[in-house]
């Protein structure tokens, strides 16, 4: 599976295609800029695809998980997995499914890389937080079981991720190795269970996360990608999955700068991969490929190995696609229509008031408000960098208040306000950042009309004094920011559950 930048088929992925029969690609936001764009493009790919006589079509994928992790941009996107962990709805979990896979296969993407199956129960967590639908092992499998059931049901294939976990680990992979050091009967009983469930409910495919996990491979430096232990012995034969086993790319640092690529790509096969993903660089795309095919000459890989991941494949492609050539096409203009529509639905059942002891909220539309925002990038390079303080101020607009917006900078002093104005200050990751929770400790111990509203993280609770009003809508999509903006004017009810629990 390669990526390439651009919005049209570059020559490198062409000759990726004619010259080795590449079966599958993935897109980021570097692809995208439009509906009509990217179905072009689908289109375009799978023609050039089928010119080389592979037999098979592309699976051409994206990650469209909901919230900070979601490559369509274009207002349709559904708020986070955590979002919908609050609502904890499981016929709302499987309709995001189908919602989101509608979308996906109206514009020739078939192979969504979600639901995200991690636990999220480390606060620190820098790359899955918010993705997770939160702590509950038992829930996260219920509601990921239910959103790759709606997918599969139109026809797009859902990949679990990212296997064996990712959810308690304080290291990004992208960066560095995580190290999972919990021992075997913890990992069965948490981390493995929401990937049972998903395998038991038949999901297409898993992901495969960079992460060590020493009680099962004896190795705190053996990405679990590249380790027999864990996706031969513990998935394929302990777990009984068959279906396929996608890598993670193997151009994060956590492969790129152990053994490399090329030779993470042999590994991960021999490992019992199917799909190894190199999602940037052509050299380093070309030489995976190379050093595979190299393998097989060698006899360090038997064509018989390779015939049964493609056997796999094939099947895969074969129900899916075959699905979709006889399944009525949506518009995407329908699409997107029920995508917002539904984006709305679980926002305004999700969004969630944590605390108000001091019965702040609702505002008071007729009253100013005024808005205290902090600027925020990307949590992790899986994410893209969209978020925007402005768009809390517009939807707080659009419901009626009367605003004043400051956005302070990391390390800028903020004005106090009048002490009897009512203020929502806007927090983005405090948690993580010094200078931010101090300037919210130091707004609530000024006002007492105010109210945090926590957009990128809820863990930001931990730092703010006891008695502080605290909303929270995990994610700052489109849906979840209008969702916040009617809770704090009282014409949505915020009766959302955390689902994580929030350190002392």
């Amino acid at each position: 599976m390669a990526g390439f930048d651009g919005t049209e088929p570059t020559d490198g992925i062409r000759e990726l295609i004619r010259e080795y029969n590449l079966g599958n690609i993935i897109y980021f936001t570097r692809n995208i800029t439009s509906p009509a764009q990217v179905a072009a493009l689908s289109a375009e790919l799978q023609s050039e695809a089928t010119a080389v006589g592979a037999g098979l079509p592309l699976f051409v994928a994206t990650d469209q998980e909901g919230g900070v992790v979601s490559r369509l941009d274009w207002g349709t996107q559904l708020p986070s997995q955590m979002l919908i962990g609050a609502c904890d709805d499981e016929a709302m979990a499987r309709k995001a499914g189908v919602t989101v896979g509608r979308e996906l296969r109206s514009l020739g993407i078939n192979l969504n890389l979600a639901p995200v199956l991690d636990v999220n129960n480390n606060p620190d967590n820098p790359v899955i937080g918010v993705r997770s639908f939160g702590e509950n092992p038992e829930r996260v499998a219920a509601l990921g079981a239910a959103m790759a059931q709606g997918l599969q049901s139109v026809a797009v294939a859902a990949c679990g991720k990212h296997f064996p976990g990712h959810g308690d680990t304080a290291v990004d992979s992208h960066l560095d190795l995580p190290v999972v050091a919990h021992e075997r009967s913890r990992l069965e009983r948490v981390e493995f269970a929401p990937f049972e469930a998903a395998i038991q409910s038949g999901i297409d495919a898993i992901m495969t996360t960079h992460v060590a996990f020493p009680a099962i491979t004896g190795d705190d430096e053996l990405p679990a990608t590249i380790s027999s232990a864990v996706q031969t012995a513990l998935l394929r034969k302990q777990l009984g999955f068959d279906g396929l086993l996608v890598t993670d790319c193997l151009e994060m640092d956590a492969i790129a700068e152990g053994v490399g690529p090329a030779e993470g790509a042999v590994r991960a096969i021999e490992a019992g991969c199917d799909i190894v993903t190199v999602s940037h660089t052509l050299e380093r795309q070309r030489a995976a490929i190379e050093a595979v095919l190299a393998a097989v000459r060698t006899g360090r890989l038997t064509e018989e190995r390779i015939d049964r991941s493609l056997q796999r494949i094939r099947r895969c492609k074969q129900q899916r696609m075959g699905a979709s050539e006889t399944a009525e096409e949506p518009e995407w203009n329908r699409c997107a229509t029920e995508s917002k529509q539904l984006a709305t639905e679980i926002a305004n059942c999700g969004v969630t008031l944590v605390r108000d002891d001091s019965e702040t909220l609702p505002f008071d539309t007729s009253r100013h408000l005024h808005v205290v925002s902090f600027t925020g990038t990307r949590g992790s390079p899986a994410e893209d960098e969209r978020y925007d303080p402005e768009m809390v101020a517009a939807a707080l607009s659009e419901v009626g208040f009367e605003i004043t917006t400051q956005t302070v900078a990391t390390g800028e002093t903020v004005e106090i306000a009048a002490a009897n104005e009512q203020i929502v200050a806007v927090s983005y990751d405090a948690l993580a950042n010094e200078s931010q929770a101090a300037t919210l400790r130091t707004l609530i111990a000024h006002h007492d009309r105010l109210a945090v509203l926590a957009v990128r993280n809820p863990y930001d609770l931990s730092v703010c004094p006891d008695a502080a009003t605290f909303l929270t809508t995990y994610g700052y999509s489109p849906g979840a920011i209008q969702a916040a903006a009617k809770a704090l004017a009282g014409t949505v009810d915020p009766t959302g559950t955390l689902p994580v629990t929030i350190p002392d």
